[in-house]
């Protein structure tokens, strides 16, 4: 399946800022480290990887904000504080994507959940990988060509 329904509009809480969506994510992955616990305030963090071409900010200014680490930087709403997207340099031009902004989040499902390690008790994604911490980088392209060929896709 190859439909991915794009563009998709996305959103902070409040509305100031709004994203736009045009190329399909390369990964959908749950993060259950203790940094992204506590960023979300739930049991892990969700997002999207879109190549950096692919997404943009339409309105509304941006912050930096959480960990304010050289390897990652955490984009806020600056009125909501809503967290919307990830930049790293690490991640080569990629941004990942909180999912939960986008105007239809339902159809989202991780494929890969990484710090399965730091994982609350109980909680279960439904993800058809795990791994302890993050995948090893060698591992990044075979991950995604599982997602791209099975990987949960907008109805």
């Amino acid at each position: 399946m190859t439909d991915w329904k794009l563009p998709w509009s996305a959103s902070c809480i409040c509305g100031q800022v709004k994203m736009r969506i045009s190329a399909p994510p390369l990964i959908a992955m749950a993060c259950h480290c203790r940094g992204c616990q506590k960023l979300t305030g739930g049991a892990y963090s969700l997002t999207l990887m879109h190549p950096g071409d692919g997404f943009e900010v339409l309105e509304g200014q941006t912050e930096l904000g959480a960990l304010h680490r050289a390897e990652a930087q955490h984009h806020y709403c600056t009125r909501c504080k809503s967290w919307l997207y990830t930049t790293a340099p690490g991640l080569r031009g990629m941004v990942n994507v909180r999912p939960a902004m986008l105007d239809d989040a339902s159809w989202v499902a991780p494929y890969v959940e990484s710090y399965v390690s730091e994982k609350l008790p109980g909680v279960v994604t439904g993800a058809k990988h795990s791994f302890a911490q993050f995948p090893p980088p060698e591992r990044y392209g075979e991950l995604m060509a599982g997602f791209a060929k099975e990987g949960a896709r907008p109805a």
